[in-house]
């Protein structure tokens, strides 16, 4: 063989082995930018619409049993108390996101599936580790968040038995999150669309007690959530042995070295979650410090609003989601000036839409509070939140695409500074001081969240705009 025949070998070799491992990621570096963005967006923006109405739904259900306004407060102080457990897992999918989508992009196969093979292992020891106080402290985790009388024993009994199922939880979620940062946003879709549907059914017989089944309130809920879990789990590692990571599944081993990398991206990201879910804890204590007979309407308010904001801020949790992969991958290729531009065209679609559902909540925040409760006291209370925090929809659409556009540049220190000191420095303190001091009451609370959120996605788009992310090294 001549020297320019062995030269031209070479390089249709070197070609070959230089195409992506799957389509996604030559969508992701090479396709038209705002194609790209809505190919990864739209399918986890369906998903996030499914878990919104799932929320809603839940809380219709919750709303049906004789004592509502207990039951909205008992699922809303549990489900805040397992907020600490997410954070941890949000942390430990940061970590995972960055350097899956980070290797795809440079095109390091071998590195990508080691990623996964030590998220998996890792899954498993947080999933343990960070439930024995939840399942021990329970009834005193949600005495501490404010839940009082009949709340809080039905809040410890929603907790302790949600995080008997941690592990599959963990699993499932950083299993699904190492899939969009590889580009599938399909698959991830399916698996949470088949489990939050069957969330919805055991819901409907276990919470109300429908055919067969006893009528088993709020830990209905409880048990409803764990089964979904688990099947959630077993349908993630169905994907995951099918898809560009499989190699991840070959040999799962503990490796120290891999796990370190992991978590030096990711221990930011859960502190960042840690300290929110802390201080939204501490919201709803400020709620749990108003005058008795105030508490239990200021605590369903907030568990009913939120789950009806859920319609907005949802679709802002796809673009965040797609953010991840489209930094991160063009990073990995070498392109960060596509990276930057790809995420502004997430945050343009994010704005859009939120701002869009945003305008339900001025014109018809009545008709949506009345949905889930018909309290006169209650009703008047989401609708307040529901007008005040309207106006912050588009700034949260910035804080939350940026965020995840940050984490696929493996940069989860700055958002963590933004997010937990607009929280902690700022809302908390002008929530108290507008609820309690100044006599405003829970409209003084909604006040200090609206505003607090805005100044963050300031912050968040000024660092994106001017910081130094694009030189991380992961």
């Amino acid at each position: 063989m001549s020297d320019l025949e062995t030269v031209s070998t070479a390089d249709e070799l070197s070609a070959a082995s230089e195409q992506p491992r799957n389509r996604a990621s030559e969508i992701i570096v090479s396709g038209r930018i705002w194609s790209a963005v809505w190919y990864l967006a739209w399918p986890t923006a369906i998903n996030t619409l499914i878990q919104s109405a799932y929320g809603v739904v839940n809380t219709f259900f919750v709303g049906q049993l004789p004592n509502s306004t207990q039951a909205f407060a008992a699922v809303g102080i549990g489900s805040q108390a397992l907020m600490f457990q997410f954070g941890m897992m949000i942390g430990l999918s940061a970590g995972t996101s960055a350097l899956v989508a980070r290797f795809l992009g440079a095109r390091k196969y071998g590195d990508a599936d080691k990623v996964v093979c030590q998220t998996i292992v890792l899954s498993v020891i947080a999933g343990i580790v960070t439930a024995l106080p939840f399942i021990m402290l329970a009834s005193w985790i949600v005495g501490v968040i404010g839940a009082r009388g009949e709340a809080a024993r039905l809040a410890a009994d929603y907790t302790a038995l949600i995080a008997w199922f941690s592990v599959p939880m963990f699993l499932m979620v950083n299993i699904t999150a190492a899939l969009r940062a590889a580009g599938d946003m399909r698959g991830p879709l399916v698996v949470n669309g088949a489990v939050i549907l069957l969330n919805i059914l055991l819901d409907w017989l276990l919470i109300l007690g429908k055919g067969p089944f006893p009528r088993m309130g709020v830990h209905g809920a409880a048990v409803a959530t764990s089964i979904s879990r688990v099947v959630g789990m077993f349908m993630a590692f169905g994907l995951l042995s099918r898809s560009v990571l499989k190699g991840g599944l070959f040999s799962v081993h503990f490796d120290w070295h891999w796990c370190k990398r992991i978590l030096n991206i990711g221990w930011p990201a859960a502190i960042q979650n840690l300290l929110f879910s802390a201080a939204a804890a501490g919201f709803r204590w400020v709620l749990g410090s108003l005058p008795p007979r105030q508490v239990d309407p200021a605590q369903a308010a907030l568990t009913v609003s939120m789950a009806i904001e859920s319609l907005a801020f949802m679709p802002g949790i796809a673009y965040s989601m797609a953010a991840t992969p489209l930094v991160g991958q063009n990073l990995g290729a070498g392109k960060p000036e596509r990276a930057e531009r790809s995420a502004w065209v997430a945050v343009s679609q994010a704005m859009f839409i939120m701002s869009s559902v945003a305008l339900l909540f001025i014109i018809v925040p009545d008709q949506l509070a009345r949905m889930f409760t018909h309290e006169s006291y209650v009703v008047a209370l989401v609708v307040s939140y529901l007008r005040i925090n309207a106006i912050s929809e588009p700034f949260l659409a910035l804080s939350m695409v940026l965020r995840g556009a940050l984490q696929g540049a493996g940069d989860t220190r700055t958002p963590a500074v933004i997010s937990v000191g607009t929280m902690w420095i700022l809302r908390l303190p002008l929530a108290y001081m507008l609820a309690r001091t100044l006599g405003l009451g829970a409209v003084g609370a909604w006040i200090a969240m609206s505003a607090t959120t805005c100044f963050s996605g300031i912050l968040m788009a000024a660092w994106f705009k001017w910081g130094k992310w694009r030189s991380i090294e992961v």
